[in-house]
């Protein structure tokens, strides 16, 4: 393997264009309430980028009904963008495949995301 493969992959990801986030429109603040939690939740996302869509290992910080806010590393470098929240999937429950939108409020119910994708890395 080419000693140099990981820098030009950390290279081309610190050129390339900057995710496409939702509008202010879209987030609608005005009438959904962004709900905040530290630490960040483990998700799976689909972040848009012109062109292309790249399924990424993030966290979610804050969220509405619709959209969830994804911080995750890319080519080194920390990115946060808001997506729809049928994009985003919890990372560490075997069991649901939930969208962070999409929450029930079970009492009993212990599960807490997804299964990671298999072509995932």
């Amino acid at each position: 393997m080419d000693r140099e493969v990981p820098a030009k992959l950390a290279a081309r990801y610190t050129r390339r264009a900057e995710p496409v986030s939702l509008t202010p429109e879209e987030l609608d603040f005005e009438h959904c309430d962004v709900t905040r939690v530290v630490p960040g939740v483990p998700v799976w996302a689909w972040i848009r980028f012109p062109g292309a869509a790249e399924l990424v290992a993030g966290e979610a910080f804050g969220w509405t009904s619709r959209a969830v806010q994804v911080t995750w590393t890319d080519g080194g470098v920390r990115r946060v963008t808001w997506v729809w929240a049928s994009a985003v999937r919890r990372r560490n429950d075997q069991v649901r495949n939930t969208a962070l939108g999409e929450r029930t409020a079970q009492a009993n119910d212990s599960g807490t995301g997804t299964h990671r994708p298999e072509n995932a890395q």
